[in-house]
């Protein structure tokens, strides 16, 4: 709002401007020495013709302005309003504009440019000759110094005339590269030698006097201090003025400001307030600081009172009046302040009395008089330095206290000077065009409010009223919007302000929000942050919301480039530099916070109203505080705010809005906070910690709407033009790919658990829920059914981005130590309410975290003992995970030993039916009558049952059922372990029999009378206790009895005998509401039949292998399950003579021969590469007779595997070969190298020589196909190319939607063309369509085809093609390659080729192992105690080769190419001496060996092309059973004429005569 009066007097101001003559003279006779005037004095002379039409424009537009005021006042705020919004609030563009118009200033030559050269230049000549002329004696560097700042002084007035962001500390060649004045900042400061004279030298008092000239150095000192204030702004004053510090600088301009003549004392004021900007020296200055900020505030009284008198003064006396003198213009008002300033103002030595403190400070006023009309333009835009004025002594002493507002010790000088009247005097009646010195005082009023005692008094004064009227635009307005932050900051002040009338708080929320879209990018941070810290309170959230709050902050950062997809192309690249970038990412951090504080509000207010509709009658609880009290902060707790979401979750439609969560959705922010944690992976600033964990925080609120999953799996464009989904984006923070924040971590693991652990069934009843949704029940089926379609989504999405994987690596994280439990907890939840879904628990319960007992030792104990309390809640969702995995639907008893194998036993045993011979009952019964001497008893007994005549009864004696199989020294521990087992038994007998319990209690009409009974025996005591009755089980029905709480000092003991107490609570963890009430309320009686029933079931419970059907039980002899029969086969296997007869009785034993002969393998043939100079291999591949290896060097060599001969070589590769495979006909090679830019070469061989014929760039890997073998398949990091042999050209590229990312991604075929693997995705090679995407299980190795084509194996994991579910996981494959050989084995190793390049991160591994094809089952783990680079297998499966190399610190790298004999035993030489190559003898049984079994070897030809038509490592190999199973049945079906050839090759290998018998084992 305008003031009428304050606008006329502006205008009376201005037309008194207009008739002021410009040339204005000085009064010099006011002045004490000639010296001060030359160094305030104007240079006006020295200006071109370019500055003068420049002042003759700037004049001009004044004039205009004072016309539109007498105009109208309201015409006036209209006009300014307008170019002033967008000088600052389109900052950006102003300065791209001049940008613009600089890049185009060299084409044009325009005179802007050529002035700007002449500056640059004439800034190069100053220095020069001052260079030449400083060691000369006697020389004077104040001219010098004063056309250097005359420069600066210039082309700073032209950078501000541009509106900078005034809170922008950076330089100014950073903030506009194409502003004049930061260039010459840069070439200034290259100028060591002189900056280091100006700091040190020119600010002595004595310099002169050091010189041996008789001269005083004040004049020097004024015009260096005037040069450093000009130069500030690219002046690092940490080390400046820690130096000064030590030469005693810094007390000097303690001196000059305390006691000194102006201007000096002014700019001695202004360099202390940079100085004191350093902490360190304004600790160490404290005490000076104490002496001198009273004076200063009290200076700042004397010149506000001058500066209001002056004004007073100026309006009163007519327009003609500014003719006179300037002694007649000060004489009513000015004298009576000269007479009481010469008490408190301080005295100079050449300043003595009233007349000298009068002629010190009317210098400044007679300055601000005379300046007003040359400067009133620039004045709006900043208050400069020389002529210095009154508002440049105020400004500079309110950077002094700005920098020591915030300190404690001066808050009480500050109450003590009435500074809070200060304040509010520079704050009244604010002209909006001049608010320069207002935004210093709004400075110094922010540093102040960051104590809240000032912040309360200057609410309580109506400082928050005054802060509102502050004219917008102007400069002032970044000043309000540092004071409302700090304000924010203080919860007491806030309180204050949302008790105000509604009108006010109205004003303060517009007035923030008008920042937010006009105002600099530092105003809009701290307007930002100050709704991030006053959402809390309901006032101002409710009028935010109210004036559409929301789409105004969205505003702030939606359209940042570093948003944009698209900002990082080639054509926009240049549009961003690092600057813009950096304070993009500091608006966004400010944006998400402020969001993330809104959502909670909104949240924490609608749950108490959720909680006052559904317990309207407690009202002492705080949800009626907070809706009484609107103007407390609301505050919620992590947990207890993802808590009250899962609540809020089970009674929120699925179909249900909310306002703030709508509005968001319809602006797209859940889409831009999902981009934003996408894109912070390139983000390396301080605070992108924070802005990824503000931003999930706000999707973990906004997951109460179901609607939201939705935008969750939906795709985003990423900066390099590929898609991702949101939830790959949440995974990745939860992984810690962003940052390893455990906060982080914790917030995108809350965002997945309330996603995948959403309720498919709501309690969405009636008036009691808390969103909009439908009643009828036609809808809720539509409802229900849209809910699971949502739900199955989720998890889709979540699994097809690895998410299972990541879960599982949380669950067993050990870090950081503060936080791994909460963070376990968190995963295990997340993972349990994914398996809901049937895939993801069938693919689980095959994971050896579950299915090897893993998951029972993470249950054990806590990472941290001190969080005991988020371990048993990781408990009890690992307990959970295990009932859906398991299929149980009651929890365990004893959680510390929840395996899945110990869960089957217990409902096997569960399901057992208890019979015994009631007869040998009776008898027992029988002879306890008689051995208490109730004789009469037992014979009535005897006649009823019809037990025979009393005969002694003779039975073996044995063991209670708790020391079966144990002797006298049974451990404590075995006990123990039998306890468990019992608990688990008896939490399954208790599941299975809570289904029929409602049916069967108080069924039998005896039943009350046998309550009564034991309740005649047993007293009151026995139903107070809570004794269990199992009166409603039958028979055989087993039983469990549970130790209830003790109420009273007698002992009720169980039936079931206890090592140790366990804890009620904790057994109970996770049960349902209806099996916690009271055993009290419900009595039980404990009968015979229950007795008998348990003992027989803690009997059969300690069965290895319990079966569900049973015999008789026998009351006389102990119960033992039958174990089952050791496999004759499995015995079979080593014994040669068992094999050979079950054989001739018709059983098929080739599998039994092939485990037997892989457990041998012998050392045949050695090529060594210290036969060669510089040489090393690195790859191999068998062809027939033949061998190519692949060296370090890029050399292919082929040697004869007969004579080990080498036959001829090629260079390939500039650098080295790292993999090498040729084709079945043994014509095409090809060869592949991973350093520095990958290549893979196709290579024909003719003639002995390897000829290019095709060259793949950026393809790591490729093979050939399996059928015809005309294609290529190459692999281009995560996508698959197919290529044509002949032509060279591009078939088809297979590029996933989803892709998994491995790092040794290895695209293949299956053995019939039809199906392609790549990246974990597999696919249709005809039609090019992705048919599965398999989950990740681990970082590196993407899988390989079965040769049965019927199975995947990844890693660890083995795949079914047909359904695929996950069949199993073999452990010993972990970050192995497999290479299938013809005789149904896989040799998995770790490949040299497949290790990282980096050494120092390299882990060798020196065993390869061998694993049966058909069930996976580990044959042999063969050590060759050197590292394996690489392996291949023969045509038959008969020999491998393997690359080995041996390097060490003392001796030198040695490779090795060793081919092995299978099913050949080492010899003892060989052992002894294993680099020796064995007797010529054994190289022609070999080479007969390895021929016999394939029928396309032949001799060796002339030439090369002459190979064997070979197997390319899966060849011939014989198609599998398809169930795959390992059972007699398979094993005799698959006995067919491969077998027999396998039986061929075995014989003849095994006759060969190696100095070790291979022919048998026993």
């Amino acid at each position: 709002m305008s003031n009428p009066n304050n606008n006329a007097n502006a205008a009376a101001q201005e037309e008194d401007d207009a008739e002021m003559p410009s040339g204005a003279s000085l009064n010099d006779a006011a002045l004490d020495n000639v010296v001060f005037a030359a160094a305030y004095q104007s240079d006006e002379s020295s200006m071109d013709a370019l500055d003068q039409a420049i002042q003759a424009e700037e004049e001009a537009e004044a004039q205009n302005v004072g016309n539109s005021l007498e105009a109208g006042a309201e015409v006036e705020v209209e006009a300014e309003a307008e170019p002033e919004g967008e000088g600052e609030g389109a900052a950006v563009a102003e300065d791209d504009s001049v940008a613009d118009d600089a890049g185009n200033a060299n084409a044009d030559d325009d005179p802007a440019a050529d002035r700007r050269s002449a500056t640059k230049k004439e800034l190069t000549q100053i220095i020069d000759k001052w260079e030449q002329e400083q060691t000369q004696n006697g020389y004077d560097p104040v001219p010098t110094l004063r056309s250097l700042a005359e420069i600066f002084e210039r082309e700073k007035d032209s950078y501000m005339r541009k509106d900078p962001d005034p809170l922008d500390l950076r330089h100014p060649y950073r903030t506009d590269p194409s502003c004049q004045y930061g260039l010459l900042l840069k070439l200034l400061f290259r100028k060591d030698q002189f900056m280091g004279k100006l700091l040190n030298d020119y600010l002595r008092d004595n310099y002169f006097s050091r010189q041996n000239m008789s001269r005083s150095s004040l004049e020097l000192n004024i015009i260096a201090c005037r040069l450093i204030l000009v130069v500030m702004p690219g002046l690092e004053t940490t080390a400046v003025f820690q130096t000064a510090e030590e030469d005693g600088i810094i007390n000097r301009l303690y001196n000059w400001a305390e006691d000194s003549i102006e201007p000096l004392q002014s700019y001695a004021t202004g360099l202390l307030a940079a100085a004191m900007e350093v902490s360190d020296i304004a600790i160490t200055c404290r005490e000076q600081n104490m002496r001198l900020v009273p004076k200063m505030i009290n200076r700042l009284h004397l010149l506000l009172a001058c500066s209001r008198m002056s004004k007073n003064t100026t309006i009163a006396e007519p327009s003609s009046s500014l003719n006179n003198s300037a002694d007649s213009s000060f004489s009513p008002g000015m004298l009576s302040w000269m007479a009481c300033g010469a008490a408190s103002a301080p005295q100079s030595p050449q300043h003595n009395g009233a007349s000298g403190s009068a002629s010190n400070m009317s210098i400044l006023f007679e300055n601000s008089r005379d300046a007003f009309p040359l400067s009133r333009y620039y004045k709006r835009m900043y208050i400069p330095l020389h002529p210095p004025t009154a508002d440049t002594s105020q400004m500079l002493i309110m950077r002094f206290l700005t920098s020591l507002g915030e300190y404690q010790e001066f808050l009480a000088m500050a109450f003590g000077n009435n500074v809070m009247g200060l304040i509010f005097g520079h704050l009244e009646e604010l002209d909006r065009r001049d608010t320069c010195l207002a935004y210093e005082v709004l400075k110094y009023l922010a540093s102040l409010l960051c104590h809240k005692k000032f912040a309360l008094e200057f609410i309580s004064r109506g400082g928050l009223e005054l802060l509102l009227n502050v004219p917008r635009p102007s400069l002032a307005t970044t000043g309000v919007s540092i004071a409302i932050y700090y304000l924010a900051y203080c919860e007491d002040a806030m309180e204050r302000i949302c008790s105000m009338p509604r009108p006010l708080i109205s004003n303060l929320v517009r007035y923030a929000l008008w920042i937010l879209g006009r105002c600099h990018d530092s105003s809009k941070c701290h307007a930002t942050m100050f709704f991030s810290l006053s959402f809390q309170f309901k006032a101002i959230l409710d009028e935010f919301d109210s004036q559409d709050g929301l789409r105004k902050l969205y505003n702030v950062i939606s359209v940042l480039k570093i948003l944009d997809p698209s900002h990082n192309d080639s054509d926009n690249g240049s549009d961003i530099n690092e600057d813009v970038e950096c304070a993009s990412r500091q608006m966004v951090r400010h944006v998400c916070i402020a969001m993330k504080r809104y959502m909670e509000a909104h949240f924490f207010y609608k749950y108490n109203n959720f909680l006052c509709q559904h317990y309207a009658t407690s009202s002492s609880s705080s949800t009626h505080y907070f809706s009484q009290q609107p103007t407390v902060a609301a505050k919620l707790t992590f947990d207890q705010l993802h808590e009250q979401l899962r609540t809020l979750q089970e009674h929120t439609s699925v179909r249900g809005h909310w306002e703030p969560v709508d509005q968001l959705m319809k602006l797209g922010g859940i889409t831009l906070l999902l981009r934003i944690i996408a894109f912070s992976y390139d983000w390396v600033n301080s605070g992108r910690s924070e802005t990824v964990r503000s931003a999930l925080d706000v999707l973990s609120v906004c997951c109460v709407i179901p609607r939201v999953y939705l935008v969750l799996c939906e795709r985003l464009q990423m900066p390099d033009k590929t898609t991702t989904s949101g939830f790959c984006s949440v995974l990745g923070a939860a992984a810690g790919e962003i940052t390893a924040d455990a906060e982080v971590l914790k917030s995108a693991l809350a965002v997945l658990c309330h996603c995948v652990c959403s309720p498919i069934i709501r309690k969405d009843s009636g008036s009691s829920s808390l969103m909009k949704f439908a009643n009828s029940s036609r809808k809720n089926k539509a409802n229900q059914k849209y809910a699971e379609e949502l739900i199955e989504k989720v998890w889709e999405s979540v699994c097809s981005n690895n998410g299972i994987v990541v879960l599982l690596s949380l669950m067993q994280t050990k870090g950081p130590i503060t936080d791994a439990d909460c963070i376990r907890g968190m995963a295990c939840r997340a993972l349990a309410g994914l398996a809901r879904s049937d895939r993801v628990r069938q693919i689980v319960g095959k994971l050896p975290l579950f299915a090897s007992g893993q998951l029972q030792a993470l249950m054990r104990d806590p990472i941290l003992q001190e969080k005991r309390a988020e371990h048993v809640i990781f408990q009890k969702y690992a307990l959970e995970l295990l009932e859906r995995i398991s299929g149980k639907t009651k929890p365990l008893n004893n959680p510390l030993d929840p395996s899945l194998t110990n869960m089957h036993k217990a409902n096997v045993i569960a399901q057992t039916r208890i019979q015994y011979n009631e007869q040998q009952l009776y008898q027992l019964i029988f002879e306890h009558l008689e051995s208490k001497g109730l004789s009469q008893t037992a014979q009535m007994l005897q006649r009823e049952v019809g037990l025979p005549l009393q005969t002694t009864t003779t039975r073996s004696f044995h063991q209670s059922p708790f020391d079966y199989k144990g002797f006298a020294g049974i451990s404590s521990l075995s006990r123990s372990r039998l306890r468990s087992r019992m608990q688990d038994v008896n939490a399954a007998i208790m599941s299975s029999s809570d289904q029929n319990r409602s049916l069967s209690e108080d069924m039998s009409p005896h039943c009350s009378s046998s309550i009564g009974a034991s309740s005649s025996m047993t007293g009151a005591a026995s139903t107070t206790m809570g004794v269990p009755n199992f009166s409603y089980l039958s028979a055989q029905t087993p039983i469990k009895l549970r130790k209830t709480e003790r109420a009273t000092s007698s002992v009720t003991r169980s039936l079931q005998k206890q090592i140790s107490l366990a804890n009620v609570e904790s057994s109970a963890v996770g049960l349902p509401d209806e099996l916690t009430i009271s055993p009290a309320l419900h009595p039980k009686r404990v009968t015979l039949n229950s007795i008998v029933t348990e003992y027989l079931t803690n009997q059969h419970s300690l069965c290895n292998n319990p079966v569900t059907t049973c015999p008789q039980f026998d009351l006389y002899e102990p119960h033992k399950c039958p174990d089952p029969r050791p496999s004759r086969l499995v015995s079979s296997n080593y014994n040669l003579t068992s094999r050979h007869f079950r054989t001739q009785a018709g059983f098929n034993t080739a599998r039994f021969d092939r485990r037997h002969v892989h457990t041998h393998f012998a050392p045949w043939r050695t090529m060594r590469s210290a036969d060669y100079d510089d040489l090393e291999f690195t790859c191999c591949d068998v062809v027939g007779n033949y061998l190519i290896v692949g060296t370090h060097q890029g050399e292919s060599k082929v040697f004869n595997m007969n004579d080990g001969v080498e036959q001829f070589s090629s260079i390939c590769h500039t650098y080295g070969v790292d993999a090498i495979q040729a084709n079945r006909a043994g014509d095409l090679v090809l060869t592949t190298s991973l350093w520095r830019l990958r290549t893979t070469i196709l290579w024909s061989i003719t003639d002995n020589e390897f000829r290019s014929k095709l060259r793949l760039p950026e393809v790591g890997y490729c093979e050939f196909s399996q059928t015809t073998q005309d294609r290529l398949l190459g692999t281009h990091t995560d996508c698959a190319v197919l290529y044509d042999i002949n032509t060279g050209s591009k078939v088809s590229t297979f590029t996933p939607t989803i892709p998994n990312q491995y790092t040794k991604n290895r695209a293949t075929l299956c053995r019939t063309d039809e199906l392609l693997l790549s990246d974990g995705v597999l696919w249709d090679v005809r039609s090019s369509k992705e048919i599965h995407k398999f989950d990740k299980f681990n970082q590196c190795i993407s899988g390989v085809f079965h040769p049965n084509c019927l199975e995947i194996i990844a890693n660890t994991e083995v795949w079914d093609l047909r359904t695929f579910h996950l069949l199993q996981t073999v452990p010993v494959l972990d970050q192995r390659n497999c290479t299938f050989s013809p005789m149904h084995v896989i040799y998995g190793a770790s490949l040299g080729a497949d290790r990282d390049h980096d050494m120092e991160t390299t882990t060798y591994d020196t065993s390869f192992n061998v694993l049966d094809a058909y069930d996976y089952s580990s044959i042999a783990t063969i050590d060759v105690k050197r590292n394996i680079n690489d392996l291949s297998v023969s045509a038959n499966g008969s020999l491998i080769a393997v690359v080995e190399d041996h390097s060490g610190y003392d001796s030198k790298q040695e490779t090795y190419v060793k081919i092995y004999a299978v099913g050949v035993k080492k010899s003892e030489r060989s052992e002894e001496e294993d680099d020796e190559e064995v007797p010529e003898s054994n190289e022609e049984g070999s080479e007969t060996g390895s021929d016999t079994g394939s029928d396309n070897a032949f001799a060796i030809g002339p030439n090369f092309l002459g190979f064997p038509l070979r197997s390319h490592r899966n060849r011939n190999f014989i198609d599998l059973d398809s169930s795959s199973d390992d059972d007699n049945d398979s094993d005799m079906d698959d006995g067919d004429d491969d077998d027999d050839d396998d039986l061929e090759i075995i014989s003849n290998v095994d006759e060969i005569d190696f100095e070790g018998d291979a022919s048998s084992d026993e």
